[in-house]
């Protein structure tokens, strides 16, 4: 099993992911703890889709299932 197929379909996992969105979200509202700037932290929150999106391989659009080995 690999670490994305994991990822995907583990109950401890989801736990995971969803203990991260609360971190996110405390780094949201309090970045200045962080030594973080304020739209540092919003650039961060917004590119995570992304991020997440390009890691998962069931994801059509631009996940890494498309990846052409000629390229």
């Amino acid at each position: 099993m690999t670490v994305l197929t994991w990822l995907a379909h583990s109950p401890l996992a989801s736990f995971l992911k969803v203990f991260a969105a609360g971190v996110l979200a405390w780094v949201l509202m309090n970045p200045e703890r962080l030594g973080l700037h304020p739209a540092a932290a919003m650039g961060l929150a917004a590119g995570l889709p992304i991020v997440i999106n390009w890691l998962n391989p069931e994801y059509d659009n631009y996940g890494r299932a498309n990846l052409d080995v000629s390229d």
